[in-house]
């Protein structure tokens, strides 16, 4: 959360996604697929909110006629968050030394720990807030053809851990709507992976990091991840799955990811082709998703009941500067879930969204990276938007709230060991954006200093014009 309000919260909940909670994301969408079907959307949710608001107030009350209760039911709470991270990081110890000791021969470690603190303005209150975060990395070598891979991220919040997710949200700041969300510390097993090299095959099985697509702040083929238009390179969470990879020449290959699901006939299939021809390559995908009740989303709707995306990507050297495109047709199949009043629906909706990009760098040593993005499942007009799209793009399941958007990143080395560099993003529908100048330290070798501060644009009742100003020191060391 480096800058405010709206776009500040989706910064954090990509941090908790990472941290593994994702099923907050899940309960919102919950929440909102009876809105993402019917309109007008505001009396059933505030009735939801006020309900959830009034079983916090019972609560509180109780506490004030019998503090003894409160405290016993806050100690057994304490206790037990205390036994559940006591019992991850056994489990992840057990889980390092059930490797067989031959394998420490050819085994690696590595990792990094991550110190971060921010500050921002919020209407007329200061916040401050922040996180430590420890990852530690294991690769075995059994033998030549075999990788295990394993890592294990602990990390602890500090400074403001609640936030009412209204807060973040245009037009809903002010409504009196309450819905708290906390950042609770946590012991992840993120990446646990076995590669597999055959002669005419390499298999991967686990939890694992999957990135496909050519774009740096967007990927339109990318069905796996969301990214951080703060900070689109930092890590992405893994994903359980099987990934085959077949080598056909030497520019030349083919892949096959499943994410398996309970139902086979729900597994997340994505297969791609990639190839190369003089400074270009290319790639063409195809990805198929589908569901089968209503107890679960695609792109944050409930009545989308499969998904097949078709879309491809080019990338290589133009006049001396990097050139690409990352674009994909979706075809949906929507029916009407059995609560809406409507008419019973069976069609099918389509929409395309592609990124195009350049960089290139100057004599002087300025780099440049500009990106645009087309979206067409964002929504075109400010009035059209609502509590459901909303949500969809705060969990991730969409690339973006609204359709156009630009990037841009420049960074120039200007002494030794000291780098400046600026983001800025914009919405182009609805005039509203961020600029994050950012000043990168590297005090000693393998750590670094950042300082990023961000400034937002644009009316109150915008995507990013909400917001006022943030400021984040980040220390981050490798070993």
């Amino acid at each position: 959360m480096g800058t405010a309000r709206w776009f500040l919260l989706r910064e954090e909940f990509e941090k908790m996604r990472t941290a593994g909670l994702g099923e907050i994301f899940s309960l919102m969408r919950t929440h909102a697929q009876s809105r993402l079907c019917e309109k007008p959307y505001g009396r059933a949710w505030a009735e939801r909110s006020r309900s959830t608001q009034d079983k916090h107030s019972d609560e509180a009350i109780s506490d004030q006629r019998s503090p003894r209760s409160a405290l016993l039911r806050r100690t057994r709470e304490d206790r037990r968050s205390t036994y559940l991270v006591c019992l991850k990081i056994c489990a992840a110890t057990i889980l390092l030394f059930m490797v067989p000791k031959n394998l420490f021969a050819e085994t690696d470690f590595f990792g990094y720990f991550e110190a971060e603190g921010s500050t921002m303005q919020l209407g007329k209150n200061n916040y401050t807030y922040g996180f430590n975060k420890f990852r530690l990395d294991v690769e075995a070598r059994p033998n030549d053809n075999v990788l295990i891979g394993a890592n294990v991220n602990i990390q602890k919040y500090w400074g403001k851990t609640s936030w009412n997710v209204y807060d973040f949200l245009p037009g809903y700041e002010n409504s009196g709507l309450v819905w708290i969300e906390e950042l609770k510390d946590t012991v992840l097993i993120d990446n646990v992976y076995m590669r597999i090299a055959f002669p005419w095959l390499d298999l991967t099985v686990g939890r694992q990091q999957i990135s496909p697509g050519v774009g740096y702040a967007w990927n339109p083929t990318d069905i796996f991840n969301s990214k951080s238009l703060l900070d689109p390179s930092y890590e992405q969470t893994g994903v359980s799955a099987i990934r085959f990879d077949f080598p056909l020449n030497d520019r030349s290959s083919f892949k096959a990811i499943i994410l398996p699901d309970a139902k086979l006939e729900e597994s997340t299939q994505q297969y791609a082709l990639k190839t190369g021809g003089g400074s270009f390559d290319f790639a063409a995908t195809a990805t198929f998703q589908s569901k089968q009740d209503w107890n679960s989303t695609l792109l944050g709707r409930s009545d989308i009941m499969d998904r097949n995306m078709f879309g491809g990507s080019i990338i290589g050297e133009l006049l001396a500067w990097g050139v690409w495109v990352e674009g994909a047709h979706n075809i949906l199949q929507v029916e009407s879930p059995p609560w809406s009043s409507y008419m019973p629906l069976d069609s099918e909706e389509t929409f395309t969204e592609f990124v195009v990009g350049v960089d290139h760098t100057f004599d002087n040593s300025v780099y440049l990276l500009a990106e645009y993005l087309h979206n067409g499942l964002g929504v075109a007009e400010e009035e059209d938007l609502t509590l459901g799209d909303y949500f969809s793009a705060l969990g991730g399941e969409t690339h973006s709230l609204m359709q156009d958007y630009g990037f841009l990143y420049i960074m120039h080395p200007t002494f030794d060991y000291v780098t400046l560099s600026a983001i800025t993003f914009a919405n182009f529908n609805d005039n509203s954006g961020v600029f994050s100048p950012i000043l990168d330290w590297s005090i000693f070798e393998d750590t670094n200093i950042s300082l990023q501060g961000s400034y937002a644009w644009g009316k109150d009742d915008t995507e990013f014009g909400l917001q006022d100003w943030g400021l984040t020191l980040n220390i981050t060391s490798n070993f």
